[in-house]
């Protein structure tokens, strides 16, 4: 019998090993949820109020901002926990970095465009570009499992 034949546990208290990816993931995506709340609440008090006009920029990158820490606990959650939504979470938070990204670079005043163009080259933009690959993992992974556990009852039903 091979190491590869031997049968995993399957319940959900199954505890990762402390260098798995998945806990890496899951703790990178918990503190960075931790600091993109910091960082948005200290956004809300320090953007002046806007004048009237039709967009609200406080309320525009504080709601989008919301949105983005929301998703990302729940991909840290789901990544914990390996459930099978957990690429759905993480492919849904690398769209909202390209967005952020995007609208970052095109609503930026002239003096801000630098900082917004980093921003995009080295934190947003290669971040969604781990989360996508990591997903894309996960999906294989639980794609080969889910194959590996019906050839295993397919063969048990044999016997």
């Amino acid at each position: 019998m091979t190491t590869t034949n031997i049968p995993r546990p399957r319940c959900p208290r199954f505890r990762m090993p402390r260098r798995s990816p998945e806990r890496l993931i899951a703790g990178a995506l918990a503190i960075g949820t931790a600091v993109l709340l910091v960082w948005t609440v200290g956004m809300a008090f320090s953007i002046p109020p806007s004048e009237p006009r039709t967009v609200n920029w406080a309320v525009l990158w504080c709601g989008f901002d919301a949105i983005e820490i929301v998703v990302m606990a729940a991909a840290a959650w789901l990544v914990r926990r390996r459930d099978a939504l957990a690429p759905m979470a993480l492919s849904a938070l690398a769209t909202l970095m390209v967005a952020d990204a995007w609208f970052d670079i095109m609503t930026a005043r002239s003096g801000y465009l630098p900082a917004a163009v980093s921003m995009a080259a080295f934190l947003e933009l290669p971040l969604a570009a781990v989360l996508t690959a990591f997903a894309v993992r996960l999906t294989r992974r639980h794609a080969r499992d889910h194959a590996h556990d019906r050839a295993r009852g397919r063969a048990r039903d044999r016997a």
